[in-house]
């Protein structure tokens, strides 16, 4: 059958009756130059055809209503497919956001990424007198429940001890030591209270935000030692504190 622009335009106005709406579209959907003489003929029609090209292809099924229940005074046709079309989009959209989000991060990861951002500069000026030290490792190991074995920590090999800063994961004290190397890098030792629920894990190395990083996990606390690239050599410091900090 052929349709002249004067029948695809009344049908997009819906001023067809349902029998001649529906041959409109049994024929779109067997006849591509028909689709597309009338998407040219609705500029609507065309901003909807490409806001949803990026539309995951399988979508759930969707049984279109009879074309009898729609009021006489509205449109038809093509905009109920549209209004069927962009609430299938809605479905396939939420579906593809939540099977493909990503997995929440823990809390060595956003250490990582926090400690990422130092640079020589964010560590050269900090305040490492004695005084202030002891200050910030009261605080620290109030907030732990545990000592810190301080003499060990200003004592690790190539390390100048900076700082010791309290933060928080998830309600949880985070303790982050604060160190300059050799060549005036960023180095850190983070510890956290993650209670005594908390399951024990041995030492694994790899590399988060661009860091070496190695963690590990007993009695009750978490442990991370972070470089401050991907090609840190951690043994040495690891070594260390591994023995010292056993829970």
């Amino acid at each position: 059958m052929t349709f002249k622009d004067e029948d695809l335009l009344a049908y997009l106005q819906g001023t067809l009756s349902a029998d001649q709406s529906r041959a409109i579209e049994n024929a779109v959907e067997a006849d591509p130059e028909l689709e597309a003489r009338l998407m040219a003929l609705d500029p609507i029609a065309g901003v909807v055809h490409d806001a949803f090209q990026g539309v995951p292809a399988k979508t759930p099924a969707v049984d279109l209503p009879a074309p009898g229940f729609a009021p006489a005074a509205q449109p038809v046709g093509l905009m109920r497919l549209i209004a069927v079309a962009a609430s299938v989009a809605v479905i396939a959209v939420s579906a593809t956001f939540w099977a493909t989000r990503p997995a929440e991060l823990g809390w060595a990861a956003q250490a990582a990424i926090y400690q990422s951002l130092y640079a020589p500069d964010t560590i050269s000026g900090l305040d490492n007198s004695p005084a202030a030290l002891d200050a910030q490792f009261a605080q620290a190991e109030a907030q732990l429940g545990r000592s810190l074995n301080r003499e060990v920590l200003e004592n690790l090999p190539d390390l100048n001890l900076k700082r010791a800063q309290v933060l928080s994961f998830k309600g949880k004290p985070l303790v982050q030591m604060v160190y300059a190397d050799a060549q005036g890098q960023p180095f850190a030792f983070c510890v956290i209270r993650q209670g005594a629920a908390a399951e024990d894990k041995p030492v694994k190395q790899a590399v988060l935000s661009g860091l070496a990083t190695a963690t590990w996990a007993q009695d009750g606390y978490g442990y991370m030692v972070l470089g401050h690239d991907a090609q840190t050599d951690l043994s040495g410091q690891l070594d260390i504190l591994t023995s010292s900090f056993s829970g």
